[in-house]
This record gives structure tokens, C-alpha cells and sequence, in this order.
């Protein structure tokens, strides 16, 4: 179902601002808050168009860029074919699957943004995380505080009504991270049923 709707979204998908000032916001909360450095290999989990990366390449040695839409991985591979982004290469894959195919590597930097809340499987993605990360790697994750549910008007594909930071702390440390640290990325304000809303959404870093 997820896979469906982000593919028939992708060829319109950066077409609206909110998308666009939220990937922004990310990606600078991420740059401001880590020391990345261009010897780093980082990992994207769900990609999407690659708002994020294509902010974030020019400051490291190599990204790999996975989402489960095709879609979303076409858009994003004719950017990197215009802009020359020799450094990004994509795949499309699930790391919640058991033959998830990803490379034997590890990354010093690994990012999500939106992305957790349509995951199921909480844990079971946070453990692949830690163990595809290199000794003192970064995890970074941005998604929404914890909502009431109005935030998505179609709810198909949604897993989570954002993530409390207090349960989320809990369940990385489970995990095996540490220095774990939040901050506020961005807010997002939309009309839900005609009264606008405000809509945080953190940037979770841990080590």
C-alpha cells in the first residue's frame, strides 16, 4: 500500500513548498547539529526524491540512497544524472525485510526524515541501523512529535501518530545507543479541517 501511493506521487512530489522548506530545514538541522565530514559514507533510509541528500553530498564521501518506491528512486536518479552527483547511488529496498540486500559495509552517518511513521516495526529498523553503523556513528531521525492523528488526511501507509520522544529514547537505548539528544527541525503549519495547526517535528540524534 505505502509503496503504491508514494510511486503515484513522485512525479509531482516536489512540487509543493511545505515539502520543500521541511527537507530544507532538515537537512540544516542535520548539518548544524553532527560534525559531517566528507570521509563519511552515510545511508538514507526512504529517500523519496532526494530533497535531503541532494543537500547533504557535497559534504560527504559517498551517500546510498534507499526507499521503497521506484518512483520516488526515478525522480531522484535523473538529479543525480542532471546535477552529477557522482557520490550518490540508490537502491530500492526494505531494511525491515530479513533479505533486505543491502551491501556488507558499514556508515558513520545514517538519516531519515518522515520516514519512521510509516514504518512498523520500530524496533526491528533501529536494530539494523546499529548494526550497519561504524563504532561512534551517527543516527540521525527527524519525524513528527507525537499528534492526535490529523496531521495525514489519507491515513493509508501511516504506522505511527508521530513518536513520543520520551518511548523513543527508551527503545534507542534498548537498542544500543547512546548521547542521544532531540531538537525541533522544523514546524510544520497546515489547515486540518479548516483550523490551522501547527505540527513539530524533531530531529533525533544518537550515537
Amino acid at each position: 500500500m505505502t509503496k503504491e501511493i508514494f510511486d503515484k506521487a513522485a512525479s509531482t512530489w516536489d512540487e509543493k513548498p511545505l515539502r520543500l522548506q521541511l527537507a530544507a530545514a532538515v537537512a540544516n538541522a542535520i548539518i548544524k547539529t553532527i560534525p559531517v565530514h566528507n570521509t563519511f559514507k552515510a545511508l538514507e533510509i526512504g529517500c523519496g526524491t532526494g530533497l535531503i541528500t541532494t543537500e547533504i553530498s557535497p559534504l560527504v564521501k559517498s551517500i546510498l540512497a534507499t526507499d521503497t518506491s521506484d518512483g520516488m528512486l526515478a525522480v531522484l536518479n535523473e538529479k543525480i544524472s542532471a546535477q552529477d552527483l557522482r557520490n550518490v547511488t540508490t537502491q530500492c529496498l526494505d531494511l525491515t525485510s530479513e533479505s533486505h540486500g543491502l551491501p556488507d559495509t558499514s556508515f558513520e552517518l545514517i538519516y531519515s526524515s518522515m520516514t519512521f511513521h510509516h514504518i512498523k516495526q520500530t524496533e526491528k529498523i533501529l536494530h539494523v541501523c546499529r548494526e550497519l553503523l561504524s563504532v561512534g556513528g551517527k543516527l540521525c531521525i527527524a519525524d513528527l512529535d507525537e499528534e492526535d492523528g490529523s496531521f495525514h488526511g489519507d491515513m493509508a501507509g501511516v504506522e505511527h501518530y508521530g513518536f513520543s520522544k520520551k518511548k523513543l529514547t527508551v527503545l534507542l537505548t534498548k537498542c544500543g545507543f547512546d548521547k542521544i539528544t532531540y531538537s525541533t527541525a522544523h514546524v510544520i503549519s497546515k489547515e486540518t479541517n479548516g483550523i490551522k495547526r501547527d505540527y513539530p517535528v524533531f530531529l533525533m540524534v544518537a550515537e
